[in-house]
C-alpha cells in the first residue's frame, strides 16, 4: 500500500511525528502527498513551538488567511537569521511608520494618514495601491490601534481621531495640546498617553474625555488589562 492510499487519520498520526525538514522533503515525492502535507492541520503542532507563527497558547489562528507552512518557514528563517531583502512599498521621504495587520489588511501609518492594503491571496504580496486611506490629522500619525469597528489614531497635532471601518464617519477627540505618543482601546474605553505629561480616558460615545490623570514625564506607552480592571502606563524610566 502506498503511503498516499492510507486512512487520513492514519496519515496524520505518522506525520505528527515528523519535524518541519521532514515535511518539507516528504512534500516533494509527488503532487498528492505535496498537497496533503501543505494543510494547515499537518504544520499546527509544529506551529506551536515556534515564535510568531500566528498561533496563540489556547491555539486560536491569528492569521488563518496565510498558509501555516509559510509562517513556520519565515519562523524558521527568523531564528536562523536567514532573509531575502524585498521592499513592498517605498516613499520618496524618510518615514518611521507605525503598522498592523489585520487578516489579509496591512495598516500603515504614512505622514498624516493611515493606508489600507490588501494582501494578494495567490502570492501574499501586498497590493501596490491602497483601497482605503484614513485623514484627518494636521500632523504626522503617531500611533494607531484597531478594533473589529473603528481605527483611532492619535497624531502629533494632539488629537485623536476615530474613524469607522464600517461607514464614511470620524469622531474627534480633542484634549492633548502636544503629540499623543500611545492609545489602546477595548470595548469602548479608549486610553490615550501624550507628550503633555497626562493620560487621558475617553468613549467612543463623547468627545471629551471621561477623566484626565496628570504625570510626572511624557507618556511613552498606555495598555488596558483584557479584564479592564487595570490601566498600565509606562514613562521614560518607570512603568506602573
Amino acid at each position: 500500500m502506498l503511503l498516499s492510499q492510507l486512512p487520513e487519520d492514519v496519515l496524520y498520526h505518522i506525520l505528527s511525528h515528523l519535524d518541519y525538514k521532514s515535511l518539507s522533503r516528504l512534500s516533494q515525492v509527488c503532487k498528492t502527498i505535496y498537497h496533503f502535507v501543505n494543510r494547515d492541520v499537518v504544520w499546527r503542532k509544529i506551529a506551536k513551538e515556534f515564535l510568531n507563527t500566528g498561533i496563540t497558547r489556547n491555539g486560536t489562528d491569528i492569521y488563518p488567511s496565510i498558509p501555516l507552512k509559510e509562517r513556520v518557514k519565515i519562523a524558521q528563517n527568523w531564528y536562523d537569521g536567514v532573509c531575502k531583502r524585498a521592499i513592498p512599498l517605498k516613499w520618496k521621504t524618510k518615514l518611521l511608520p507605525w503598522l498592523q495587520l489585520d487578516g489579509n489588511v496591512l495598516f500603515l501609518s504614512h505622514a498624516a494618514d493611515i493606508r489600507a492594503y490588501r494582501l494578494r491571496p495567490d502570492s501574499g504580496r501586498l497590493q501596490r495601491n491602497p483601497f482605503e486611506i484614513y485623514s484627518g490629522h494636521k500632523g504626522d500619525v503617531c500611533r494607531f490601534v484597531l478594533t473589529d469597528s473603528h481605527l483611532i489614531s492619535g497624531g502629533s497635532d494632539g488629537r485623536i481621531l476615530v474613524h469607522s471601518r464600517r461607514r464614511d464617519k470620524t469622531l474627534e477627540l480633542s484634549g492633548h495640546n502636544q503629540e499623543v505618543n500611545c492609545l489602546d482601546s477595548k470595548n469602548g474605553l479608549i486610553v490615550s498617553g501624550s507628550r503633555d505629561q497626562t493620560t487621558r480616558i475617553w468613549s467612543l460615545t463623547s468627545s471629551c474625555p471621561r477623566d484626565t490623570i496628570p504625570m510626572y514625564d511624557r507618556v511613552w506607552s498606555v495598555a488596558i488589562s483584557p479584564t479592564l480592571s487595570a490601566l498600565h502606563m509606562g514613562f521614560c524610566h518607570t512603568f506602573f
